[in-house]
């Protein structure tokens, strides 16, 4: 009752994705091992987040956790709530690529966790009344960044955006303060959001800068470096990401994230699903899946081919040049533990017509997203990858059990 509730509360009230708000470049990596909820404290944290010492290497101030994230990247979450700009942010990021940081991500107000929090009672709701709290709360919110970004920069902000198509852009109100920038994030019925980061790695593109330095010959034969071929026959592409999606229906969305950050695409899972257009927290319906994977693929300057059932002698010729690749299949719990035993070397039952009984081809059968990120051409075999954690890679299965379940393919191609 609770979950129906939520659900319907969010629909009619927003009529917008819940989780669908503006989240700058990396906004908190991969947030789904961050639970704890920041303690509120009076401090002001404003001077320090955007101290010239704390942009050349000097320590964040206060007590930051760490969070799971990339595998590449390094995401702290601040421990306590004090006030930024005016107010208590509800989470506060910090964002690394290695040893240097490279942004600070501030959520202040959120959709999905205020409707989470006026329904956590099973009390019924005044949907009129949640509204127009709602609304009175941003505007208060919004209102008062706005203007200690304004005393604190001295000058009023600039319009700008990040991303190359329409569906996945996300607009900004740019303050110069120094070296820095701050992006505010506005959308209204929806969230408030905000950025701090260095003025120089500003950019209207989600491709990387390393990507970006290199043409398409360039790009092509360092992905190809990634091919690792083994001795037993295996071809299996390393260094892909994985993006944990916990409990939300995001496989889709993750598998999607893991392969575009390795093709060089630097968005989070939850600007992605954002982009998606996902409306239920339980459920994909209603998701423009298929618009975000072009769209994706455009930010990430790849081209994408789809095709229906996965072909074994054509997804050779990609991952031979390391290029990744996504398969839409069903799933069975039954043959998951199969293909997760033959990762620790277990041998794959042989397809005999008993065997075959058990591959789930049917309908009914739940979908389910997996990234293949190699092949053995000697055993028939292929190796992929999930979203649920670092114990989900080099999974294996057979070709033909893959070509059987599988019922949408998409190729990167640059």
């Amino acid at each position: 009752m609770h979950i129906k509730l939520y659900l319907a509360v969010t629909i009619i009230l927003f009529g917008l994705s819940p989780i669908g708000h503006c989240i700058p470049q990396n906004f908190g990596g991969n947030l789904f091992g961050a639970t704890f909820v920041p303690r509120k404290i009076a401090n002001d944290f404003t001077d320090k987040l955007i101290a010239t010492s704390l942009w050349k290497g000097n320590k964040l101030p206060g007590d930051w956790k760490r969070i799971p994230s990339i595998d590449q990247d390094n995401i702290l979450r601040l421990t306590v709530s004090p006030v930024v700009f005016g107010n208590h942010p509800s989470s506060v990021y910090a964002n690394y690529e290695g040893q240097e940081l490279r942004s600070i991500s501030i959520m202040y107000l959120d959709s999905e966790e205020f409707i989470r929090k006026k329904t956590s009672n099973n009390i019924k709701t005044n949907l009129t009344g949640l509204k127009r709290e709602f609304r009175k709360i941003y505007n208060e919110i919004s209102s008062k960044i706005e203007d200690q970004l304004y005393k604190t920069s001295k000058s009023t902000p600039s319009d700008a955006f990040v991303g190359n198509t329409k569906f996945l852009r996300t607009y900004y109100n740019d303050y110069q303060i120094r070296d820095l920038t701050i992006r505010l994030c506005l959308k209204e019925d929806n969230s408030i959001s905000l950025i701090i980061l260095r003025s120089k790695d500003v950019t209207k593109s989600y491709l990387s800068t390393e990507a970006k330095a290199l043409d398409k010959n360039e790009r092509r034969k360092k992905l190809e470096k990634n091919v690792l071929i083994n001795n037993n026959g295996d071809r299996n592409i390393i260094d892909i990401p994985i993006f944990q999606q916990g409990k939300r229906p995001y496989c889709a969305v993750n598998t999607l994230g893991m392969a575009t950050y390795y093709l060089g695409l630097r968005m989070s899972t939850d600007a992605l699903a954002a982009g998606a257009k996902f409306r239920y927290i339980d459920s994909a319906k209603g998701s423009k899946m298929l618009d975000l994977y072009r769209a994706a693929a455009e930010e990430s300057e790849t081209t994408l081919q789809r095709g229906r059932s996965f072909d074994f002698k054509r997804a050779q010729k990609y991952l031979e040049k390391g290029l990744p690749i996504i398969v839409w299949r069903r799933f069975s719990f039954y043959r998951d533990q199969l293909h997760s035993a033959a990762a620790k070397g277990a041998e794959l039952p042989a397809p005999t017509k008993e065997d075959r009984s058990q591959w789930p081809i049917s309908k009914d059968d739940p979908g389910h997203a997996s990234v293949i990120t190699g092949f053995n051409k000697d055993t028939g075999e292929v190796i992929f990858m999930e979203s649920w954690g670092i114990n989900t890679r080099n999974k294996r299965m057979l070709a033909s059990e893959l070509e059987a379940t599988s019922y949408a393919t998409f190729y990167f191609k640059i």
